[in-house]
């Protein structure tokens, strides 16, 4: 009989039998009630009668993660489940009468991955009358694991500088030269005269000839001669880089020529 308190689960069962193995387990299915209260849904606690394997599924909580319900056979287990070692592996009443496996990795039927442990009771003959198991699907924790592991893997940019930082124009032409090579996909010293043409006609998109002795700084970066970056800018429409640095370069005032007086020579007559 359950009974809600507020938000508390309360439950109340009576074990009449003198069976001594049956009482056992129904205590063990009391507690197995009880923990389906804290357990996520992605664990299946289940309890085995193992007397009576043909349908051994005693008690069970989060059934769903299997497909198991009461009444099913043992032979309903995960795939790889380490619980029928322990019944091969038979052991005498003086070694104990409870072993366990846990921490290993089985399979439900469709092929998700769960974690896995088995404890299984024997009585004082040695024989198992009773075994817990519990299985995790491990399928919510992998999808989380990769979505995580997609964001990582993005952070390739370098850190960020310290905040108040403001990049001088070198760093700016640094950062914006290299990121057009980095797109390009291919290393300059691979690089033919397209794929330098089409870095170059990024960087003129970006304004970065705009900048007295860019020229000179993206020759360096592509290994060509600043002339040969001026062709590139005729080749893409563009004003030639020289005409651009001279518009940033200060201007230099012209002084009028001054005519310097002739000496009159004189004239004579014959």
């Amino acid at each position: 009989m359950k009974q809600k308190l507020t938000d508390l689960m309360m439950s109340e069962k009576t074990i009449t039998t003198g069976d001594e193995e049956q009482k056992l387990l129904e205590i063990l299915a009391s507690v197995l009630d009880g923990l389906s209260s804290v357990i996520s849904a992605n664990t299946e606690l289940i309890l085995h009668d193992m007397r009576n394997p043909a349908h051994s599924t005693f008690a069970i909580v989060n059934g769903h993660v299997t497909g198991r319900q009461v009444g099913d056979p043992i032979i309903a287990a995960p795939v790889d489940d380490k619980g029928f070692d322990l019944l091969l592996n038979t052991r005498p009443p003086s070694k104990g009468i409870t072993t366990s496996v846990g921490r290993y990795r089985s399979r439900t039927k469709d092929g998700r991955e769960l974690l896995s442990m088995t404890v299984l009771l024997r009585n004082k003959k040695g024989a198992p009358f009773a075994s817990v198991c519990a299985n995790t699907d491990l399928t919510d924790y992998q999808l989380l694991h990769a979505s995580l592991g997609r964001l990582l893997a993005r952070q390739t940019e370098p850190e960020p500088k310290e905040p108040g930082h403001r990049p001088t124009i070198d760093e700016l032409i640094e950062d914006i030269v290299s990121g057009a090579i980095q797109r390009a996909g291919v290393p300059v010293a691979l690089m033919d005269k397209s794929e330098k043409l089409k870095v170059v006609s990024e960087l003129t998109k970006r304004g970065v000839f705009m900048i007295k002795g860019a020229v000179e700084r993206v020759a360096q970066s592509l290994s060509v001669t600043r002339f040969t970056v001026y062709n590139y800018l005729e080749e893409l429409g563009q004003p030639r880089g020289d005409s651009l640095d001279a518009a940033a370069a200060p201007v230099r005032s012209k002084r009028p020529a001054v005519k310097r007086p002739t000496k009159n020579r004189g004239v004579t007559s014959s």
